[in-house]
């Protein structure tokens, strides 16, 4: 009884250490008033560089080109830059990595980008 029940929890470990995304930028759901100029990921574990792919696509599905994913400044975060102007709209990014135990995981989030600027709090009164 006591093994299965080790066992169980190995299993569980195992399942607690694959990569997640946990932040990234534009963040999902974001409206953002600047033209992003990278996508950037930040996951909880190392991504494999060479297994990860970053996806943009415009809200009509047409992909958006991206540069090659690159190593960002710390070792969890992979970015792409965006070598094109976006024009507003909705975008999805799509992602897919593995991590040293190779598991692979993928996601999708959506953002918006809108040149409008918000209105300050001192135009409000």
């Amino acid at each position: 009884m006591i093994r299965l029940f080790s066992l169980a929890l190995l299993g569980a470990g195992a399942a607690f250490f694959h990569t997640h995304l946990a932040a990234s930028f534009p963040k999902a759901d974001e409206v953002v008033h600047a033209a992003p100029t990278e996508i950037s990921l930040t996951f909880t574990a190392r991504p494999e560089v060479p297994l990860t792919k970053i996806t943009l696509l415009r809200a009509d599905s047409t992909q958006v080109r991206l540069a090659p994913v690159t190593a960002g400044k710390d070792t969890m975060t992979v970015s792409a830059k965006v070598p094109v102007t976006l024009p507003a709209g909705g975008y999805i990014v799509s992602w897919r990595t593995a991590s040293r135990d190779g598991h692979v995981v993928r996601g999708a989030y959506r953002f918006s980008y809108s040149a409008a600027t918000p209105p300050s709090q001192t135009s409000r009164r």
